[in-house]
């Protein structure tokens, strides 16, 4: 190609580029204004400063989650969530801290660990100083007694969310191994084994502290409405001393796609209706495909909201990916009444995706989906902190990429993306036999 030829291929090029980012408006704006930067002893430490709203969030990310548990261990990266213990605090501040206390939670996931609480301005202070206390805390305020107290509380929770399949101890299981193969990093649920969860001991809590909270595996990160001089000097007074070590980042092998079919006895006693999943295993976070697959996923959700074709005892359909930093998961997951229509449902979800595989979408489709991904950062952008939030937005896209403001390179991606490119990504992951999981109810028909 001439010199002279390669500029005006460029230039339409360019011109097509602005035309399809004007057209959903300056994503550049969606960019949150924020500052990154580290302190000697490793802690990255993310601030996203924001006069506008009431509150702050104050959260803290360890670079470890599910994925560092070994099968012998599955279930223990969320135990160790709840029993991470907290640092000695006064107990005036704690009182002081608990007015100001506006919302608090923890998570843990396929690649890391958050501790989370949202204050009002005046107790950011003390919500630093506990979350220090907390990284510093030691190996000496997990005991038995903790442990046990914890235990009770992550029995109850499994057996409350058993009502959910999907989200039962068995039920995550058995999709995530499926999906993601025997003994993948990603094969494990965050519930794991319920055995394993009555048996954990002291010596496993103590050894995966001292393994995964230093300084150069954690991230900070603040929120909302604070003044940036003032909580930089009491990050440095708080975080200083928090202990360093060279940091450990494993990288994980892309998981081989598995083809099977599972059929088991829905978790809860007390479940009515049949669950139906459909899992392919998918690219990571960030790539490529990631922008084109969730593009598929708003698509084929809208479409599988048609309930013509399907039997009277179908319920709904929801279409879901979840991205992790080196792997993914597309998901269906399909409920209905009656036991019976198990095998037709199950053909018309799968001539619903093949169908998209062959005939790809309209433009309307996807001019609709990539607003929608627009849509759900600005949502996000809402929230000040923890799930689905401004601190999912920068911390994911800095975990995974090395750059906080990565989701709005991801998001130029997919705007750019033609009904082509989305038609060829359905065929490249979705044509391989999924993954299904049927659990069937106690429910006599």
């Amino acid at each position: 190609m001439s010199n002279k030829r390669s500029k005006v291929f460029f230039c339409s090029l360019f011109f097509h580029i602005v035309v399809v980012l004007s057209s959903y408006g300056q994503t550049d704006t969606l960019l949150l204004n924020y500052e990154q930067y580290t302190l000697k002893n490793g802690l990255d430490v993310i601030l996203q400063p924001d006069s506008t709203v009431e509150d702050v969030s104050v959260e803290f990310w360890l670079r470890k989650g599910i994925s560092m548990d070994k099968p012998s261990q599955y279930g223990f990266a969320h135990f160790f969530e709840h029993v991470m213990p907290f640092g000695i605090m006064d107990s005036l501040k704690r009182a002081q801290l608990k007015t100001y206390r506006t919302g608090s939670n923890a998570q843990v996931k396929k690649d890391y660990t958050r501790f989370y609480v949202k204050v009002k301005p005046k107790g950011v202070g003390l919500a630093l100083e506990m979350a220090a206390g907390r990284l510093m805390a030691g190996t000496d305020r997990i005991t038995e007694k903790r442990i046990e107290f914890q235990r009770k509380r992550v029995l109850s929770e499994i057996d409350r969310n058993a009502k959910n399949p999907q989200w039962s101890a068995p039920g995550g299981m058995a999709i995530y191994k499926g999906t993601f193969g025997k003994n993948h990093p990603y094969g494990s649920s965050g519930y794991g084994l319920i055995e394993n969860n009555k048996n954990f001991k002291l010596k496993e809590f103590k050894e995966r502290y001292n393994k995964i909270v230093y300084a150069d595996n954690t991230v900070l990160f603040l929120v909302g409405n604070f003044d940036v001089e003032d909580v930089k000097k009491q990050i440095e007074t708080y975080f200083r001393n928090l202990p360093s070590k060279e940091k450990d980042h494993k990288i994980i092998k892309p998981a081989k796609h598995v083809e099977g079919n599972i059929t088991m006895k829905a978790p809860h006693p007390k479940d009515t209706v049949q669950t139906m999943v459909f899992s392919w295993a998918v690219p990571k976070w960030g790539s490529i495909d990631d922008s084109t697959l969730k593009l598929i996923t708003s698509i084929l959700d809208t479409r599988l909201k048609d309930k013509s074709r399907f039997p009277e005892s179908f319920i709904k359909t929801s279409v879901s990916t979840d991205m992790y930093e080196f792997g993914g998961q597309f998901t269906i997951r399909t409920t209905f009444a009656s036991v019976k229509d198990s095998t037709q449902i199950e053909n018309l979800v799968l001539d619903k995706v093949n169908e998209f595989i062959e005939t790809g979408v309209t433009e309307v489709e996807l001019k609709g989906a990539k607003q929608s991904e627009i849509n759900d950062i600005k949502e996000m952008q809402q929230r000040l902190g923890f799930q689905w939030s401004r601190t999912e937005l920068l911390g994911e896209s800095f975990l995974f990429t090395g750059d906080p403001g990565f989701y709005v390179k991801r998001l130029k991606k997919q705007l750019q993306l033609t009904r082509e490119d989305v038609k060829k990504g359905a065929k490249k992951w979705l044509k391989q036999k999924p993954f299904r999981v049927l659990f069937i109810s106690n429910k006599k028909e």
